[in-house]
């Protein structure tokens, strides 16, 4: 399976057309039809579903696509790190961030140093913070902004200074929606939609 292939594969499955996937790489529609036919009959599946109106992906292809992103990312930073070597200061840093107020400190730092390191850019996602984590992991991320409670045992990290505020959402004729704060012990006898994540929400429960 060569680096070319999944580049095909993945402009077939953005566009959700042959014909315009074809044009953008500058091939033949016979040549990336038969492209993506031995892609599928080396893997012994069916990626896509083909009618009149365009291509859908199965649910191989889905998943499929998501392996392919990660592996033609990975060999685009890889490729640009060689680049940059011999270049002066530039290239791609890539950032996830969850939403927060330390995002706001983050950006100030971005702009220290894109004035002084006018080359470089940024990339940003903006996620959970377990779903960052494993892109860092991955070696898709360079820099993680994440919100405690986190598990920080595999990371070089460093705190900073903003404070994060606990707040409740809830309907405007909610017997506590008028009050200026809240306390724990006033939100027992409430059911509570809790985030996903295991660490918020022992911390939340606790």
């Amino acid at each position: 399976m060569e680096l070319r292939t999944l580049r095909y594969f993945l402009a077939a499955a953005n566009e959700e057309n042959i014909t315009r996937a074809a044009d953008i790489l500058h091939v033949t529609q016979p040549t990336l039809s038969r492209q993506l036919m031995d892609l599928e009959r080396e893997l012994g599946t069916t990626l896509m579903h083909r009618g009149k109106k365009g291509m859908t992906l199965t649910d191989d292809g889905l998943f499929f696509r998501q392996r392919a992103e990660e592996i033609v990312e990975l060999a685009d930073r890889l490729e640009q790190v060689f680049v940059e070597r011999n270049a002066e200061v530039s290239g791609v840093i890539s950032i996830g961030a969850t939403e927060s107020v330390g995002s706001r400190l983050f950006a100030k730092l971005i702009k220290q140093f894109s004035d002084k390191y006018p080359q470089v850019k940024f990339n940003l996602y903006n996620e959970m913070a377990d779903y960052i984590k494993e892109r860092m992991d991955k070696g898709f991320i360079d820099v993680g902004l994440l919100l405690e409670p986190v598990d920080t045992s595999k990371y070089d990290f460093l705190r900073l200074s903003q404070k994060e505020t606990w707040g409740v959402l809830m309907r405007d004729d909610h017997p506590l929606a008028d009050h200026t704060f809240v306390v724990p012990e006033e939100l027992v006898p409430y059911p509570l939609i809790l985030p996903l994540r295991e660490r918020p929400r022992t911390e939340i429960l606790n």
